[in-house]
């Protein structure tokens, strides 16, 4: 019997209830619920969940569950190889250096093999995992490497090799699937990689999906391969190893625990209704913080919000994790890129994560969240069905729709308050940050507009003045304070008192914010210094300005920017 057995007694459901009563002293439990962005309940209290079945809890384990204990899971990380040739290989030889199993190669450029060769300089691919992320240019980054191999004397099969080919990422060509079909239909086995096809739930949720969406895109993905790989004569339980999918974990450990086990339990139920064994025809899950989360204001941050999610893949089983460095969004230093990968160890060797499989299994909260985004997903997934596709939605638009409809939702509840990032429009810090880099742009990121806000405020910084009233209104103008540092804004106050034309005119205010008074409270010549603002829209009652949550549109108008972008889910 363990300590904490022989001391505490099991408390029963009821007797949490009691002691939740106790503590809302007559308020429904229902208070502490909540709404996801899926119109999803979250509740605070779930009754204990039934044991799951042999079978289904078999096919919600990781690929390899006895190397997953030993090892861990396969570190990813990602290498930028837009640089020269020589950076390049330093980044590959630093990964490695730093203990990372696999590459996770971006902005790779097509060349010839040779130069592919000088890339790898030093690297012995047998033993390093090589995942692409090259998006239209996969099929002839698949025949480069497939070169590479033959040159080093192996082949690209024997390789751990990913070509990652979502057909229906957001700017997917048209042909890039029947492309790929027809290399793995075309080639020699020994120049077909193992992993072949990666659905990116990713990329899309970067671009503004919910939780759902994206499982319902990625499991919508995964089938459309497999019915047009079955046109073309391919196999399906050939071509089931060779298909993986990115998933974006959330800041929400629990969420993202959750989405890992849930695309599991669906997975599921595809491979059942092919008739297959679930627990033998696992799904490879590369699970990746959310970018979209990230922020250049108060960048150390995102080191926690990274932590967070790459916690959640690790509990919910992910076969692969990619850490990004806390300051990718500017470009990424050379202690972000060790940060992001010394995270990876500290979990698995510190904290013993790999150690447990399904270590949230059997919590009830952790099951009934499963089940239900596992629910609304796999409904996602048959409206994607009935509208005839992946394939047919893509050419559509809808998947592109769903993003940005879900953006323009999510960037609204910002603007008004009722998100929330730390560093951004909640405990701001006033420093100096540097602008996202261009190839992040198509990320749509709530804190972008706050960035953007912020750098108009610092190239132009508007006066600001408040005319404050005789009453009590400390509280008023230290939540105005606030608001205002949410932009780097400072205000300059001005009492009723001392407020005359000639001090009006003095301050050349750009906005006016009136405090406990209004102006009525002015004489003649007051008003009249003021008519011009005014008129202009640019005088502001401070109450109605609270009242109105403190939209961000405010701070934009005073640093003379518009948030139209946002606003319409174009950023």
């Amino acid at each position: 019997m363990s300590p904490t057995q022989s001391k505490f007694e099991t408390a029963s459901a009821a007797q949490w209830h009691a002691l939740v009563d106790k503590i809302l002293k007559g308020a429904p439990i229902d208070c502490l619920n909540r709404q996801d962005e899926d119109s999803l309940l979250v509740k605070a209290l779930y009754p204990v969940p039934p044991l799951s079945t042999a079978a289904t809890a078999g096919s919600r384990l990781p690929i390899d569950p006895a190397a997953h204990v030993e090892f861990g899971w396969d570190i990813c990380q990602p290498v930028d190889c837009g640089e020269a040739t020589n950076i390049c290989n330093h980044l590959i030889l630093e990964a490695l250096e730093d203990g990372v199993n696999s590459l996770w190669l971006t902005g790779l450029p097509q060349e010839d093999p040779s130069l592919l060769a000088a890339r790898f300089d030093g690297v012995i691919l047998p033993a390093v995992g090589v995942y692409l992320d090259s998006g239209n240019d996969a099929v002839a980054h698949m025949a480069s490497f497939a070169a590479l191999a033959r040159d080093k004397g192996t082949c690209l099969s024997a390789l751990r090799f990913g070509a990652n080919i979502d057909p229906f990422a957001p700017d997917a060509a048209p042909d890039l699937l029947a492309a790929a079909l027809g290399y793995l239909t075309g080639q020699d086995d020994g120049d077909i990689p193992h992993g072949l096809f990666s659905i990116g739930g990713w990329r899309w949720h970067n671009r503004g999906m919910t939780l759902v969406q994206e499982l319902g895109y990625v499991l919508a993905g995964l089938v459309a391969v497999l019915r047009h790989a079955h046109q073309v004569g391919v196999d399906p339980e050939a071509l089931l190893p060779r298909l993986s999918a990115s998933l974006a974990l959330p800041a929400d450990m629990f969420d993202g625990i959750a989405k890992c086990r849930a695309l599991r339990q669906c997975w599921g139920g595809i491979v059942d209704g092919l008739g297959l064994d679930p627990a033998h025809h696992r799904l490879q899950i590369q699970a990746i913080p959310s970018l979209r989360m990230y922020s250049t204001l108060d960048i150390e941050v995102n080191m926690l919000r990274g932590t967070t999610a790459l916690l959640g893949g690790a509990v919910g089983g992910a076969d692969q994790l990619s850490m990004l460095a806390h300051d990718c969004l500017s470009g990424d230093s050379a202690e972000g890129r060790r940060l992001a990968r010394m995270t990876h160890h500290m979990l698995i060797e510190e904290s013993g994560l790999a150690q447990s499989l399904d270590a949230a299994g059997g919590a009830s909260f952790i099951e009934s969240r499963t089940s239900e985004i596992a629910s609304a997903a796999w409904a996602a997934f048959q409206a994607i069905e009935a509208e005839g596709g992946a394939a047919a939605v893509t050419e559509t638009g809808g998947f592109a729709r769903w993003a940005q409809q879900a953006a323009i939702t999510r960037f609204a509840r910002f603007a008004q308050g009722k998100l929330h990032l730390v560093g951004v429009n909640l405990q701001p810090e006033n420093r100096r940050f540097t602008a996202a880099l261009p190839r992040w742009q198509e990320v749509r990121r709530p804190a972008g507009a706050v960035e953007m806000i912020r750098l108009a405020a610092a190239d132009a910084p508007p006066r600001l003045l408040v005319l404050q009233g005789e009453g009590e209104t400390t509280m008023q103008m230290a939540e105005i304070r606030k608001f205002l540092s949410i932009g780097q804004m400072a205000p300059v106050l001005m009492r009723l008192a001392d407020a005359d034309a000639a001090a009006i005119t003095a301050a050349r205010p750009d906005h006016v914010i009136l405090l406990g008074c209004d102006m009525a409270a002015f004489g003649a010549a007051v008003k009249e210094a003021l008519a011009p603002l005014d008129a202009a829209g640019r005088v502001v009652d401070a109450e109605a300005m609270m009242a109105d949550q403190m939209p961000l549109d405010l701070l934009a108008a005073f640093a003379q920017v518009t948030l139209d972008a946002y606003r319409t889910g174009a950023a």
